[in-house]
């Protein structure tokens, strides 16, 4: 059997520019579990398309990946809370909060790079609720995502993480 060799083409993934940038959340997806220095952990990912766009007209993406977690110094719970502009309450917790709810909600990010050998990576430092320019108001549905990004969960090939985890692929 020979080597199946795959590298990345960096120069393929044009990247935003540092600073704050408005967005809306356009997917929240299950991964699964995810090797990592402290054993296998459960994470998710929010995916944001911005304001801004690259060379050819399209929006940017922008995604975090976060351990499946609502303790109390867990970075999703942080992330949510500074979002939406408030703590969850003990019955929130209890109850559990859904991630499809932040789906088609306005946000302002603060982008930062972090460089490696091979390409620089534009990254979500933190998050703001977006605040409507004519008013400076909170506005959580104040902005549209364009319509061309589709979900993950309603692409064809798509597979749950046990499915995937199942399959080895």
């Amino acid at each position: 059997m020979s080597d199946l060799i795959i590298t990345e083409d960096p120069a393929n993934y044009p990247i935003p520019e540092e600073g704050l940038h408005n967005g809306v959340c356009v997917d929240a997806i299950s991964i699964g579990k995810v090797e990592t220095p402290w054993g296998a952990k459960d994470k998710v990912s929010l995916m944001f398309e911005l304001q801004s766009i690259d060379e050819d007209g399209r929006p940017f993406l922008v995604g975090k990946r976060f351990t499946r977690s609502l303790n109390e110094k867990a970075t999703l719970r942080k992330f949510l809370e500074k979002w939406k502009a408030s703590k969850y309450t003990p019955q929130d917790l209890q109850e559990g909060i859904n991630l499809e709810s932040y789906v088609g909600m306005s946000a302002t990010l603060f982008i930062v790079h972090n460089e490696t050998e091979e390409r620089t990576y534009a990254n979500i430092e933190s998050i703001l609720p977006y605040k409507a320019s004519d008013t400076g108001e909170i506005s959580y549905y104040g902005l549209k995502p364009n319509g061309e990004y589709t979900r993950v969960c309603e692409r064809p090939d798509y597979k749950t993480p046990e499915e995937f985890a199942l399959n080895g692929a």
